[in-house]
């Protein structure tokens, strides 16, 4: 019995020995994995909180690139508006300097027109001499004879085409006789002519002007028979407005 009961405490002993053997092995071997896991869970804990933080910068810079990317759209659609508006103000531009290009184009062709119409009028308040014929009459008489009236038929076939003239019919005598008989009959005579070329000639009497101026002006000797007959004489000269002859030699030169 005794030594039974003595195999049984040491049995237990054993048994408790082991146990505690175990124990301390278990301690050994687990506690160092323990710490591992721990470690390892502890960096895991900081890798999930980078992790965590990169993700949430991340999501900063997605945000951020989208705003960019927003403002980037809208820089683009704003340069492109202004380089709409740009090029309309150019076209504006551009139209207006036209406009003023034509404007003062015509200015200036108005201006041409008043300066060409000043010099049309003053061509026009201007005239010269077309044609002239020398009538000659005999001693004393101031009818037209033949020859005259030829000479004036000439005259008249001259001032055709010309919508204004002035005929000038100047009446002379020689220096035989009174100055006052003279006078008379050299407006008798230059009378003479003014009233063939209205009444035969159709030319029209505002065209005409006339005076006598008696002896005056003398063309001959009176103190040959030759130099009297030059003397007794009406003469008859044709003019026309500069511009009128100036525009009729521009017609004939563009036919030729």
């Amino acid at each position: 019995m005794k030594t039974m009961i003595l195999t049984a405490c040491g049995l237990i002993l054993t048994l408790a020995g082991t146990g505690c053997a175990t124990k301390k092995y278990v301690a050994k071997t687990v506690s160092p994995v323990e710490a591992r896991v721990s470690q390892t869970e502890g960096k895991n804990a900081d890798q999930d909180k980078q992790i965590s933080a990169h993700g949430t910068q991340i999501e900063e810079l997605d945000r951020d690139l989208s705003r960019t990317k927003e403002k980037l759209s809208d820089t683009d659609s704003k340069a492109t508006a202004a380089g709409r508006a740009a090029k309309e103000a150019a076209d504006r531009a551009d139209g207006a300097q036209k406009s003023a290009d034509n404007a003062g184009g015509l200015a200036q062709k108005g201006l041409d027109r008043t300066v060409q119409l000043e010099h049309t009028m003053d061509a026009m308040n201007k005239y010269q001499m077309l044609k002239s014929e020398t009538v000659l009459f005999d001693f004393g008489k101031a009818k037209l004879n033949k020859d005259a009236q030829a000479q004036l038929e000439e005259l008249v076939n001259s001032v055709g085409g010309h919508e204004r003239y002035v005929i000038e019919v100047q009446g002379f005598t020689d220096a035989t006789g009174s100055p006052t008989f003279n006078e008379k009959l050299s407006g008798d005579r230059a009378q003479a002519v003014a009233r063939y070329l209205a009444n035969e000639k159709k030319i029209p009497v505002r065209s005409i002007s006339l005076l006598g101026s008696g002896a005056a002006q003398p063309v001959g000797d009176d103190k040959t028979k030759d130099g009297r007959k030059m003397n007794r004489r009406v003469e008859v000269r044709v003019f026309v407005p500069e511009a009128e002859s100036a525009g009729k030699a521009t017609t004939a030169s563009a036919k030729e």
